[in-house]
């Protein structure tokens, strides 16, 4: 094993310079403290909650010297290096566990020149009272030294991941490409089979779904047109994949490529929204009509459609809208980026309070509104004061900002810890983006 040390101004040493090999490692769990009292006449105490204070962190390492002069010179650097008052970061760096077990003589040599170290997932901030250092013997002619040493957490009693700025991604799902333009406000564009009396129409000013309606016997079954080769351009030899939700009576006999099999039978619509899909490939330019049958001959028809999709691949995905349409933009936006869909990816064991650990969060929005409501999980931070598109707030627990200025007097002075085990869910009445300012996780 080494150990690393991170002084506070950046630099970073390993003990391993020093000739020193770590062969212990311990922490403590957290020491907590109590406050309670005692009241005459009452049996046992009032207590009034408790805290953690500090974690105990105890090293062993030896290291050899070829004479006393060299051992001096070492016991210097290392007095230097460890006895600082203002603290440091130390790091475990574990040792690989690929060097197998072996019988004494059945290799030779080579053993520590095969060993990797990689570092632990947390640091801690310590400060140590006195490094101790005994003399355990000659050996071999170099003078060989035992290194222990006692740790103190500074601050916070936890181990902590090295911070940094996280941006809070949304869990946004794959969403493919739709080469169906202006899916969402789809018009009259259809055709139908020869001789089928039919009429489709848009059935609503501002979703605009194709419904269809057709009457029992009306000749031959019915066919709606929902993409040609003319409509976009997609390449020979290619798979696609074609959704699209829909409602109402009756009954589809094929979704698929024009003059192609007839099956699979999808069969009745149902009385709410279901999304369908159906996948192909492509293998001429005369094959490159996707259509939907359905049955007039044993029912009538009465059929919405909307939301259609074409896409590449033959795994269907969520309906969305062409990057080519003028609003793909704003939608992707409200869909994929709206502030609740947001979550902190806290992997921490204990809380993480904003008061002690010091992270802060900056919220931009991207939509006015006549207040602020942003919440993680159950706890609110409120603003009454007016928001503007591309106003930056920035809470810190104790400090708050809109562009820079307190608004300290009109907000409630929340602030927020990050749970273990919890979604760490954001919750905010404007859309917008988060940062979390000097995130960490926190380790017990």
């Amino acid at each position: 094993m080494d150990l690393l040390v991170e002084k506070l101004d950046g630099s970073r040493y390993y003990l391993s310079q020093y000739k020193v090999l770590i062969t212990d490692f311990e922490e403590s769990a957290p020491s907590v403290t109590r406050n309670s009292k005692q009241l005459d006449q009452r049996n046992g105490n009032i207590d009034f909650g408790g805290w953690h204070t500090d974690k105990t962190i105890n090293i062993t390492g030896y290291y050899r010297a070829d004479d006393i002069d060299e051992e001096e010179t070492l016991r210097e650097k290392l007095y230097a290096l460890l006895s600082d008052p203002d603290g440091y970061y130390i790091t475990q760096l574990k040792t690989t566990p690929s060097v197998a077990m072996e019988r004494p003589g059945e290799t030779s040599g080579g053993y520590y020149d095969k060993i990797n170290n990689y570092p632990s997932h947390k640091r801690f901030l310590v400060y140590t009272e006195a490094p101790e250092l005994e003399l355990v013997g000659n050996v071999n002619g170099t003078l060989l030294y035992k290194l222990t040493a006692e740790f103190k957490t500074m601050k916070l009693p936890y181990g902590e991941s090295v911070q940094q700025d996280l941006d809070v991604k949304p869990n946004v799902p794959y969403i493919g490409r739709n080469f169906y333009l202006n899916s969402k406000t789809i018009k009259n564009t259809y055709r139908t089979n020869a001789g089928a009396k039919v009429t489709i129409e848009p059935f609503d000013s501002t979703t605009n779904m194709w419904h269809i309606v057709a009457a029992q016997g009306s000749g031959s079954n019915v066919g709606i047109y929902f993409w040609t080769y003319g409509n976009g351009k997609l390449p020979d030899s290619s798979d696609w994949s074609y959704g699209a939700d829909v409602k109402g009576t009756g009954k589809i006999i094929q979704f698929g490529i024009q003059g192609g099999s007839k099956e699979p039978i999808i069969g009745a619509v149902g009385s709410e929204w279901s999304r369908i899909s159906q996948t192909g490939h492509f293998d001429s330019v005369d094959s490159r009509t996707i259509t939907m049958y359905f049955d007039t001959t044993s029912s009538p028809l009465d059929v919405y459609i909307k939301l259609p999709k074409l896409e590449f691949g033959k795994m269907p995905t969520p309906w969305s809208l062409a990057p080519e349409d003028p609003d793909y933009n704003e939608w992707y936006f409200d869909t994929y980026y709206n502030t609740n869909n947001l979550f902190i990816p806290y992997a921490g064991t204990v809380p993480c309070n904003q008061l002690e650990q010091g992270f802060a969060i900056e919220m931009t929005a991207k939509e006015a509104a006549s207040s602020l409501s942003f919440k993680i999980d159950d706890t609110e931070l409120t603003y009454s004061g007016a928001v503007a598109s591309g106003d930056v707030f920035i809470f810190s627990g104790f400090s708050y900002t809109q562009n820079r200025l307190s608004i300290v007097s009109k907000t409630n002075k929340a602030y927020f810890s990050l749970q273990p085990d919890k979604p760490n869910r954001i919750t905010c009445n404007v859309p917008g983006t988060v940062k979390i300012i000097g995130f960490q996780n926190l380790y017990a």
